[in-house]
Parts: structure tokens; sequence; C-alpha cells
């Protein structure tokens, strides 16, 4: 039972640290009415700008937040797959995104979505001592969070 309610409160804290990520939608009026004008003019050499960079990676985790949001309230180890899915989902997007700003941030949300992977996993096979680690994860996801938030939807 310790370990569902460890489950249950990670998946919490990685659904919080998740919403921190997702900014409002790119497709939206309110953003493509609005851009910011670091985000329109930042470009690397192939002419990627920081807002077309970080819709790619934005809307990888807003899909790997609805699959995580889904298996949340099902089986611990649906949440561990949904995780690792997300990890490789992130990898998958890195490759196309050639913006120097934004892919310097990949590799910590890749980190992220893979040590929370790991720590679940754990958690499910009954390692206690991966309760533990779930304070830092959770600092983990804000200042992750925090940086993408920074260059992606800067005021």
């Amino acid at each position: 039972m310790n370990r569902r309610i460890a489950i249950v409160s990670l998946s919490a804290a990685v659904l919080l640290g998740l919403a921190g990520c997702t900014l409002p939608s790119t497709n939206g009026a309110a953003t493509s009415s609005e851009p910011s004008s670091t985000a329109s003019t930042t470009s690397s050499a192939d002419g990627q700008s920081v807002e077309d960079a970080c819709a790619l990676i934005q809307d990888t985790i807003a899909e790997a937040t609805d699959e995580f949001g889904k298996a949340a309230t099902e089986d611990p180890a649906q949440v561990v797959e949904a995780m690792k899915s997300a990890a490789d989902k992130l990898t998958d997007a890195a490759s196309q995104v050639t913006n120097e700003d934004v892919a310097a941030l990949l590799p910590d949300l890749q980190e992220m979505f893979a040590k929370t992977a790991e720590t679940m996993q754990g958690i499910v096979d009954g390692d206690v001592s991966k309760l533990e680690d779930l304070t830092s994860l959770g600092d983990e996801f804000q200042d992750t969070s925090q940086r993408f938030q920074e260059l992606c939807a800067p005021e």
C-alpha cells in the first residue's frame, strides 16, 4: 500500500511539473497573435526560431502529459511506461530541433523524464530507497520547467 501512495504522490508531482512545461497552445490565437520578439527573432543557422523549436517540444510534452495523465489513474507500471515513452518521444523530437537555445535545454528535459521513469520503476519494484529521490525529482521538475518557460514563454 505504501508503494501505491508513493506512486500517487510522485504522479501528482510529475503532473504538476509537466503542467509547468506545457504552455498555452502554440496553435491558439492568443499565442500566434502575440509572439515574443525574442522567440520570433532568435534562430539558428538554418532559421529555426525559438518559437518553432519550443512548439515542437511543447507539443511532445503535451502529448506525454496526456498519456501520463491517463496512466496515472491506472496501474503504476503504466505510469512507468508513460514516463519512458515521454523520454523516448523527447529524444525523437530533439533530432528535429536545430535552434541552439532550445537544444541546450533538451538534455535536461530528457534526463528529467528518464530519472522519473527510473525512480518510479524502483518504487513499483519495491525499492523504498527510491522514495528519498522524490524531493529532488520534484525540485528538478520545477527548475527544468521554469527554464523551459523562461525561454519559450518570456513575459
